[in-house]
């Protein structure tokens, strides 16, 4: 399986504009958002995104709004609290974030994010994807650790074969976690992205939108 995955959008147009050429070129089998698409809004620019992709996937990160939620369930893409089959594989989906020093439009307290996601089905055949990332893993703003402690259990405690994030936009990169690999998407509204390679490994390989197609 061949997985083009993208966060932190922030309604960047020519995020749009790249994603319309590299998909003229190339063929991915699942295309995955990791949320904040938007700067709180607009929807039309969802739409817009959504427009020239197959077999696509989001979850909302803690900047996109309760209209942007909407068009994503309505358009059948959003995984948050969901899990659907991908190919051999599961897709497991949590948006929003931890909280933040902002009070950003989609903040989750710790004890909900620990429920909610501790409640689904996560396994070794799983691709757990969240907006915020995990605690202590790639997270760091200024040297300091600001991912989400409750997705830090989960990952631990149940272990998924990788586990895709976004929200901090200073780190990107990929590392072990115990069995899980974490990809740790940079932001694409500076051109960043992953593309992913299942098929008997884990293989990624970062890009820049602006440099493919």
């Amino acid at each position: 399986m061949q997985i083009l995955a993208l966060s932190d959008i922030h309604a960047e147009e020519m995020v749009i504009d790249r994603l319309r050429a590299i998909l003229s070129k190339k063929t991915y089998d699942l295309i995955l958002l990791a949320g904040d698409l938007t700067d709180i809004g607009p929807v039309s620019f969802v739409e817009d995104l959504l427009e020239p992709m197959d077999k696509v996937y989001a979850i909302h990160g803690n900047m996109d709004n309760e209209q942007v939620i909407d068009i994503l369930e309505k358009r059948n893409v959003s995984v948050h609290k969901k899990r659907v089959r991908v190919g051999d594989y599961y897709l497991v989906g949590y948006g929003g974030s931890n909280p933040t020093p902002f009070n950003t439009p989609v903040e989750y307290e710790e004890e909900q994010i620990a429920k909610e996601l501790g409640e689904m089905r996560i396994d070794k055949k799983t691709i757990l994807m969240t907006h915020a990332p995990a605690y202590g893993v790639l997270d760091q703003v200024q040297g300091v650790s600001v991912g989400s402690s409750a997705i830090k259990a989960v990952v631990n405690s149940k272990q998924p074969m990788v586990h895709i994030c976004g929200h901090i936009h200073e780190q990107e990169g990929e590392m072990m976690s115990g069995d899980t690999r974490v990809i740790k998407l940079g932001p694409a509204m500076r051109m960043r992205a992953a593309e992913i390679s299942l098929v008997e490994d884990v293989k990624v390989n970062f890009i820049s939108l602006g440099g493919v197609g």
